[in-house]
């Protein structure tokens, strides 16, 4: 069985999308009923996760070389889009936090390093690096 890694409400708390860790699952489903409304494979494996409501994007740590972004695609489907890879040069092999700002224009991360990245979404470009 896959190991449920992350979980978030989108849609004002009306659907539940859980990301899977070795399966790469990403799977949403609906509240009220409980039913699922769709099922997809992220690009590599699922290490965390943040989402921002208001942007509908999808942020995930790959476990490889960094972090990906998605877009929640709207109605019908539903399915998320992959926008933007961030390559993190990544030493070993464990889960690092990924958190959005309040607008959620910015990403930021962690690191196996002890670094904390700063990242503009919409370019792709690292706007700070704080230094533990």
């Amino acid at each position: 069985p896959s190991l449920p890694i992350s979980a978030h409400f989108l849609n004002r708390g009306h659907t539940l999308m859980v990301a899977f860790l070795d399966s790469r699952e990403i799977i949403a489903w609906n509240v009220t009923p409980w039913n699922q409304l769709w099922h997809q494979k992220a690009r590599m494996c699922i290490g965390s996760t943040a989402y921002h409501d208001g942007t509908k994007m999808l942020l995930v740590w790959n476990l490889i070389d960094g972090f990906d972004a998605y877009q929640l695609a709207d109605q019908p489907d539903n399915r998320l889009l992959h926008i933007c890879h961030f390559r993190v040069k990544i030493r070993r092999n464990h889960i690092c936090q990924v958190q959005f700002d309040l607008d959620g224009k910015t990403a930021i991360t962690g690191s196996d390093n002890g670094r904390v990245v700063i990242w503009d979404i919409s370019t792709g470009r690292q706007l700070q690096v704080l230094h533990h």
